[in-house]
């Protein structure tokens, strides 16, 4: 590489420890939470228990900005500004020869530009939400609530996972921080776990992700079955470098499984994982329950880390998946279908958590559908912009709730512009961005999209212009629900409902900055562009390039396109501001669509089906294996232990302590033993 060490504005093994900032912040304030218990519960430590969280995630998100400005290829003064960091041998391949070959798998990192791209906006995302939980995990008297200290150590213990996920120089170290995002998942989710939903939620994101994840474990068996033949000594057949070098070998290849080749059978294992991660079809149906967790956790799961991983795997293996046009078209068909699932179920939900997950499902679906177009770089650059504004809009939520005693039912509250008239501005711009306004953030990375979208077939694009249109109608139903009408409070929330706290507010501002400009990275200027100004493709496209993304083949993007998305995305806001913009308490598209807009309410039943056909079954054979176990296995080792119990209580009587009994018995034992020898003679 042309980049060398010594031209780094850091070292490289500075930059190295960015994942151990969060850590160490989890680790000092795990140790609060020891001591307060062995002070008997004294309160004052716990104030502070956020402290180590913050400053970790804060130093970690200092230098993601500066490798980011280090490592920018905006002068052209580097050709390639990856390099691996090695740290130490970590697991042995076993066997003598693998020994004297030198071959480890090697705890080690990969910086690139898809690295530093997404360590960027998951560390200063994931800070922005670690500072705005200091007010929200607080009452209204500004008590720490209960657990504030174990949120915060889950919380860092959370961002550390993702940076070793998308740090990760091979795929053993990136299942480790894949499976450790999970385990945070659960553990936030069910914070609240003595409610019961809670604890539900929380073991069914646990389970329905090992699904997915059993899949990727097994392509990367796959990955080493397939390649560890062809390892040299000192390689690691799992290493990113090695895998792609050597992935051409796997085009043709057989796998002996349904004809597929090696290349579309690993590729196709590794889909699984990233399905389940980026909750997609069919494996989508634990997010929306994911909203049980506090507010912050939905922000960071939603925008900085779990869900962003599964398109990061793909566009990480990018040279990989594009040896499989199979593995490509199922990645499309899913986008799809996820898209216009999602953007319809969330058209007739109430909860507002519950319609940004829909959301969230629906945006990673047009990022799937970008990477199954052949343009990773695009649907990275939808990530990046997707992070800021839909952290901006959980967190906004979160400032509704938080005035309104935790209510989150559009059908109990309108108005609130009245009150919270800083949370509705950010919560525009959120909105707005969300829907593909012009200039703002979504609107370029979604255009993007699009564009893919219509190269790849006209018939995708179409579907995909009209669930954007969607998007910016059910965004702005949840927003007029919220904001406009006539003033109406719950119960709950008192007599006198108040803005958020400077601490919650100031990051709302921040990601309103980030959700109105960030899109700016990946446009360029231009004549021949959307208004005579902006054409698609700018410096983060530049910045992937330098990675395993490559330089994908765009077509010429004309602005046609953009004129018609933000048509659309304008009359949807239009038509849904004449439909809900008094906020009415009668449901103007359930009269309208009747049947359809309740099979949207009730998600198509999705979740009853799978209840019916696979949870329940499931559940009958875990009673019979508990009953076979129980009754049949553990009736036989009573049986045969019977015996021996049975002729111990038998014989019991024979041993009261008496000397009188002992040599009657003796007496017994001898005659019985002269019978025996006279019957024997």
């Amino acid at each position: 590489m042309s980049g060398s060490a010594e031209s780094l504005i850091l070292p490289k093994a500075l930059y190295a420890t960015l994942p151990l900032w969060p850590l160490l912040g989890t680790a000092v304030t795990a140790l609060i939470m020891t001591g307060r218990s062995l002070a008997g519960g004294c309160p004052t430590p716990v104030r502070w228990a956020h402290l180590p969280v913050v400053v970790g995630t804060a130093i970690a998100a200092i230098l993601a900005g500066v490798l980011f400005v280090d490592l920018c290829p905006w002068d052209g003064r580097r050709a390639d500004v990856s390099f691996d960091y090695p740290i130490y041998n970590w697991i042995s391949f076993g066997g003598v020869a693998s020994l004297q070959d030198n071959q480890w798998i090697t705890a080690s990192f990969r910086f690139d530009g898809l690295t530093v791209v997404m360590l960027l906006f998951v560390t200063v995302v994931s800070l922005i939400i670690v500072v705005y939980s200091i007010g929200y995990m607080r009452d209204h008297h500004g008590r720490p609530e209960r657990g504030y200290e174990r949120f915060f150590a889950f919380m860092g213990l959370f961002i550390f996972s993702m940076c070793v996920l998308v740090l990760a120089g091979n795929f053993v170290l990136l299942y480790l921080g894949w499976e450790l995002v999970g385990l945070c998942s659960y553990l936030l989710i069910g914070f609240y776990y003595p409610r019961p939903a809670a604890a539900a939620a929380a073991k069914k994101a646990f389970i329905v992700n090992r699904i997915g994840d059993f899949g990727f474990l097994l392509g990367i068996f796959a990955l080493y079955r397939f390649l560890g033949g062809y390892a040299q000594p000192g390689q690691n057949p799992l290493d990113y470098a090695f895998v792609f070098e050597h992935a051409a070998r796997l085009e043709h290849a057989p796998s002996g499984f349904l004809g597929l080749s090696q290349a579309t059978a690993v590729s196709l294992l590794l889909t699984c994982g990233a399905i389940g991660k980026s909750a997609q079809f069919p494996l989508y149906v634990w997010l929306p329950d994911a909203m049980e967790g506090p507010t912050p956790v939905s922000a960071l799961i939603h925008a900085a880390t779990m869900v962003t991983a599964g398109v990061y795997l793909i566009a990480r293996c990018t040279p990989l998946f594009w040896l499989s046009s199979l593995t490509l078209d199922v990645i499309l068909t899913l986008g799809v279908i996820g898209a216009v699932l999602a953007a319809t179920m969330a058209m007739a939900q109430y909860d507002m958590k519950r319609i940004l997950a829909y959301s969230t499902i629906s945006q990673l679906a047009f990022m799937f559908v970008g990477l199954g177009c052949r343009v990773p770089d695009s649907a990275i650059f939808h990530v990046f912009t997707h992070a800021w504004f839909k952290a901006l809009l959980f967190l906004g939520a979160g400032s509704v709730m938080h005035a309104l005693g935790g209510i989150i039912d559009l059908r109990q509250f309108s108005g609130l512009r009245y009150v919270l008239p800083r949370t509705y501005a950010v919560m525009l711009v959120g909105c707005l961005a969300l829907a593909g306004c012009p200039l703002l953030a979504g609107f370029w990375s979604k255009d993007e999209l699009l564009h893919a979208a219509f190269e790849r077939h006209p018939a995708v694009g179409v579907v995909m212009l009209l669930t954007a249109g969607l998007t910016a109608y059910y965004t702005f139903r949840m927003f007029f629900l919220c904001f406009h009408g006539r003033l109406r409070l719950p119960t709950e929330a008192g007599l006198h409902p108040r803005e958020a706290p400077t601490v919650m507010m100031v990051p709302l501002m921040l990601l309103a900055i980030g959700a109105a400009l960030s899109g700016y990275l990946g446009i360029s200027f231009g004549r021949d562009g959307f208004l005579a100004l902006f054409e698609p493709h700018g410096l983060l496209h530049r910045y992937l390039g330098q990675s395993t993304v490559g330089h994908p083949q765009h077509g010429a993007g004309d602005p046609w396109l953009m004129y018609l998305s933000a048509a659309v995305s304008l009359a949807a806001i239009g038509l849904v501001w004449f439909r809900y913009g008094s906020a009415p308490q009668t449901e103007p598209d359930q009269r309208l669509l009747g049947p359809l807009w309740n099979l949207w309410n009730a998600k198509y039943y999705v979740d009853e089906t799978y209840d019916r056909i696979l949870v329940r079954p499931l559940r009958s054979l875990a009673r019979l294996c508990f009953g076979t176990d129980n009754y049949a296995v553990d009736g036989l080792v009573w049986l045969v232990s019977a015996v021996s119990r049975g002729t111990a209580f038998a014989l019991h009587f024979t041993q009261r302590g008496l000397l009188q009994g002992y040599a009657l018995g003796m007496v017994i034992g001898l005659a019985a033993l002269l019978l025996i020898w006279s019957w024997l003679t």
